[in-house]
């Protein structure tokens, strides 16, 4: 990259043209799914689905663009080619995904781009997050699984939602971060005390996955989901920029690794008990392969070849065009006007003027900072703590208990 575009894609200037375009795109596309909601949903929910995978993708394509095209980032897949080919975005599917970084969900947004799937592309969040401006809104509209974290609760909401996906004409994806919260060093210590106190072999680079969700929602899925993906992101810490939004925003690429094996339906016991001990296996098998990654920087390196992966390959699918069409196209009719009116402010002499031209600037300023602040692993949930900062083992799939609730 030259030094002029570089100095460029670090512009603080670009940086909140950019912000001002997704949060304007947010605020229409909010108004545009308030009327399919109230207009097309009660009569035509197909019809209502359809479009609004359209609509969604106008957002999150945006994120991508920061990813693909703006920083110049990569997403390679581990991942045996026949099922890419055959499975992946042909069909609905959970993702089983690792929380160990800031942007492990955004490069799962690239995939879920390049297997056409970003539109109907589903994740299980706290159900405050519903509220959060422009995002939120959206994401209430989008049937996101929202849960309370509160067990009586969500027991009760979890299976409505989880019928709405099952009736989605296309292909969805929707993800399952287990671990509940993002790793860190401290929960991670917690969390081993935990397993400790349950007789559950540790983990050295991931949390315990807290079964409850999982097991729940299984029972609602399995008639119309036919697999589950295990999904594994890593970065190698000796390879490229440390992996956050602020290095992409600043055109720093990084270098994403994930591990996606296809596991059909049928292997998960329909026991909750059973089913429950499935999930803490499969973890134990992705903190072998992490493990393996940080060792050598491959999942299944030469010294250490695991026979479910002998028919994998890694796999770098190209870049669509239509997440920079999309970019271009907001960025070009929000930014263009907004910056000739702003300009046309602070040259007019009036003070009155170049007073709500500069508010209208640190605004755009602090919006662009908290949605950067949002990805930051120091401002991750404390879910699984409680008021003394200990872990709670409920809900950490006691596999010694005959019922999960």
């Amino acid at each position: 990259m030259s030094k002029w575009l570089k100095s460029l894609k670090e512009h603080i200037a670009l940086h909140i043209c950019l912000a001002v375009t997704f949060i304007t795109t947010g605020i229409i596309v909010d108004i545009i799914q308030a009327l399919l909601t109230v207009l097309v949903k009660p009569w035509r929910a197909d019809w209502f689905r359809r479009i609004n995978y359209y609509v969604t993708y106008c957002l999150n394509s945006q994120m991508v663009f920061i990813v693909e095209w703006w920083s110049g980032s990569r997403a390679i897949m581990f991942s045996d080619p026949a099922h890419v080919k055959k499975y992946f975005g042909k069909e609905p599917a959970m993702l089983l995904l690792n929380h160990t970084y800031e942007i492990d969900w955004l490069i799962g947004w690239v995939v879920c781009d390049r297997c056409q799937i970003l539109g109907n592309a589903k994740v299980f969040v706290k159900k405050i997050l519903q509220y959060a401006p422009v995002l939120g809104w959206s994401w209430k509209m989008q049937e996101i699984v929202f849960l309370e974290r509160n067990w009586e609760k969500d027991k009760v909401s979890l299976g409505g939602q989880l019928a709405k996906l099952a009736a989605y004409p296309n292909p969805y994806w929707v993800v399952l971060f287990p671990e509940g919260t993002r790793y860190t060093k401290d929960k991670h210590k917690i969390s081993m005390e935990v397993a400790r106190s349950k007789g559950l072999p540790e983990l050295k680079h991931h949390l315990l996955p807290r079964t409850r969700g999982f097991v729940a929602s299984i029972p609602h899925l399995r008639k119309t989901m036919p697999a589950v993906y295990d999904v594994t992101v890593a970065f190698n810490p000796m390879i490229g920029n440390e992996p956050t939004v602020f290095n992409m925003l600043n055109g720093r690429p990084v270098t994403g690794t994930l591990l996606l094996r296809r596991i059909p339906m049928s292997e998960i016991p329909e026991d909750e008990t059973k089913a429950a001990e499935w999930l803490h296996e499969l973890y134990r098998h992705k903190d072998k392969c992490l493990e393996n990654f940080f060792r050598t920087g491959e999942f299944n390196p030469p010294d250490n070849r695991l026979p479910e992966y002998e028919k994998f390959e890694y796999i770098e699918l190209p870049r669509r065009y239509y997440s920079l069409i999309n970019m271009t196209f907001w960025f070009l009719i929000i930014c263009g006007p907004l910056v000739y009116y702003i300009t046309g402010m602070f040259l007019s002499g009036d003070w009155t003027l170049i007073t709500v031209a500069f508010l209208l600037v640190i605004l755009a300023y602090v919006g662009m900072d908290r949605l950067i602040n949002l990805t930051k692993i120091s401002k991750g949930s404390n879910y699984g703590e409680n008021a003394n900062g200990k872990m709670n083992s409920i809900g950490n799939g006691d596999t010694n208990s005959k019922k999960l609730h």
